[in-house]
């Protein structure tokens, strides 16, 4: 990671926002940050991890299926 990366701001989601915790390549709803660490619950229910707030990023939209079936 580079110092520029260390140094900006972590990203801020809004509760309920589907974001990407890039340590673990999961997805999950942010709930809460608490201690300074983000809360993420996995999209389809589970238990909820802690993640730091500079591997959070938003989510990727998702591509289409019928995008991914087209011939290049």
């Amino acid at each position: 990671m580079s110092t520029r990366q260390r140094n900006a701001p972590a990203y801020r989601p809004h509760v309920g926002e589907l974001v990407l915790d890039r340590r673990t390549g999961r997805t999950g709803i942010y709930m809460d940050t608490i201690g300074g660490e983000y809360y993420l619950r996995p999209e389809h229910g589970g238990r909820e991890w802690a993640a730091e707030p500079h591997d959070v990023t938003p989510a990727p939209e998702p591509r289409d299926s019928a995008e991914c079936d087209q011939p290049r």
